[in-house]
């Protein structure tokens, strides 16, 4: 086990039915780094995202969390630990505002049941009041303040992007996985993107970020591994990674 590390797999395996999706994968994310997840559609990343995360079992291998064991853990045990996530598709929860979809992505710090009513009692509603500032806050941190009580569903997409950035950040992750966070952007929306990971990494949140956006990799990525039909193929500098002979076959075939 390594000291720095905030994130080591080993040997994780995950099979659907008679396919072998992940195969004896094996990383070590350090602590404080942006770490990217790269390779070509069925590579098996978002699996990987998906087990690390709760939300499926691993057929075999570890999982060890800023140095405890984790691999047996449910997505709800492992959010308190402090892994976050965003995914693919937005899920926005429709028919909320903007705050509201961030106070609903506070679970792990919430005693009170429903972001749109107070309890009765004086400390849910403190607490409450409490929620709300600190999704605020974070609202500011992603450049979404102004637009707290708007419509979720009436921003722009790349604000909708870093909407569900926000509703991760909320629970104060330690660990903040991001699947395709710039899926579907453009370059102006993009480079935001990137400059938001950026700065999270160097207020102390260790990131891993899934993407087929090699700009943003090469931009923001301290360390990427390249998947390829399961396994890690590669693993460096995205600098060296991505020119490796057995990543461009992956990627081009040749």
């Amino acid at each position: 086990m390594t000291g720095n590390a905030a994130l080591e797999v080993d040997g994780l395996a995950k099979r659907f039915g008679g396919l072998s999706v992940l195969t004896s994968v094996g990383l070590t994310v350090p602590r404080d780094t942006v770490f990217g997840i790269a390779g070509p559609n069925g590579a098996g990343k978002t699996t990987l995202l998906n087990i690390v995360s709760g939300l499926m079992p691993a057929d075999a291998g570890s999982i060890t969390l800023f140095g405890d064991p984790c691999h047996n853990l449910r997505a709800a045990a492992l959010a308190r630990k402090g892994v976050a996530r965003t995914f693919q598709n937005i899920r926005l929860l429709r028919g909320l505002t903007v705050v509201e979809q961030v106070l609903a992505g506070s679970f792990r710090h919430r005693r009170v049941d429903s972001v749109r009513g107070l309890a009765g009692t004086p400390r849910a509603r403190a607490e409450l009041r409490d929620l709300r500032e600190r999704s605020l806050d974070v609202l500011a941190s992603v450049g979404l303040r102004d637009a707290a009580d708007r419509l979720a569903e009436t921003l722009p997409y790349g604000d909708q992007r870093r909407l569900e950035i926000a509703r991760a950040l909320v629970s104060r992750p330690r660990l903040l996985l991001l699947d395709e966070p710039t899926a579907g952007m453009n370059a102006a929306d993009w480079g935001g993107i990137g400059e938001l990971i950026t700065r999270l990494r160097d207020d102390g949140t260790t990131i891993i970020v899934v993407e087929h956006n090699m700009r943003l990799i090469q931009t923001v990525c301290d360390q990427v591994a390249v998947l390829a039909s399961g396994e890690v193929i590669a693993c460096d500098d995205p600098a060296v990674c991505l020119h490796r002979p057995e990543v461009r076959k992956a990627y081009f075939g040749k």
